[in-house]
């Protein structure tokens, strides 16, 4: 994949299970100026409700957030930002025909920078709702060693400087996005092994139920619970390709 020098955005196509890039230049927006910044938010909730009696609270694990994307986002039509050649066309061909059609919005190289009209192209790629799909669309980020998927979360426009007539000449949006991942995906990143969960694992040649048992719980005196749940009435003959239920540890 090529890197582009400017940060681009580019709206996911859903089609039924499956999510793929769009390859219509107007699903696409590359910015004027690359952010100054970018941050990216990591959040792990915890579970800190305090029990009756007791002074302070031992914090639990729930789950970790997705993460989460924040950058700022400038339009300027002043002048003093040369405008750049590909914005609405492909290599050095302008925009036309159906494309441009569906694209009204973009402005030829050949038409001074519109502020409210490169808005509008940002809006449909990364805010207006899609009806086939029930949503704004997700969208993928890219730039340098960025790349993120997400969906918009929230977007603030901040005008700050207008002709004589009202029309803006400078606006900067702030732009948060949430962070997706498809859900097979998100089972394999996770390997979940917790012991508050229930797990089912086949026997294999030289396992052991105290063996097994620890790999779940960290703690192998938990083997006679297990046999009892599974009701192995000799434990110390498993059969490998049998399955064994470990429920989680507070049941």
């Amino acid at each position: 994949m090529a890197t582009p020098d400017k940060l681009k955005i580019t709206a996911y196509n859903s089609t039924g299970a499956t999510d793929k890039l769009s390859t219509n230049p107007a699903d696409s927006y590359m910015a004027l100026v690359n952010p100054e910044k970018y941050v990216i938010q990591y959040q792990i909730n915890l579970n800190a409700r305090k029990v009756p009696g007791n002074a302070g609270s031992d914090p639990s694990y729930i789950d970790t957030s997705p993460p989460t994307l924040q950058f700022d986002f400038l339009f300027d039509a002043t002048g003093v930002i040369p405008k750049p050649n590909t914005l609405g066309v492909v290599g050095d061909i302008p925009v036309v025909g159906a494309i441009a059609s569906a694209a009204s919005n973009i402005a030829s190289p050949r038409e001074p920078y519109d502020v409210m009209k490169e808005i509008a192209k940002f809006n449909s790629v990364v805010f207006l709702y899609k009806g086939t799909q029930h949503s704004p669309r997700k969208v993928q980020i890219l730039w340098g060693k960025l790349i993120f998927d997400g969906n918009l979360t929230s977007l603030n426009f901040d005008f700050k400087l207008f002709k004589s007539d009202g029309t803006p000449l400078r606006a900067v949006a702030t732009a948060a996005f949430f962070g997706t991942i498809t859900d097979k995906l998100r089972v394999a990143a996770q390997a979940d092994q917790s012991p508050d969960l229930t797990h089912v694992r086949q026997i294999q040649n030289g396992d052991t139920l105290p063996l097994m048992t620890y790999r779940i719980y960290g703690d192998a005196s938990y083997y006679l619970e297990v046999a009892r749940v599974n009701n192995l009435t000799n434990f110390r003959n498993l059969k490998p390709g049998d399955s064994i239920k470990f429920p989680p540890i507070g049941k």
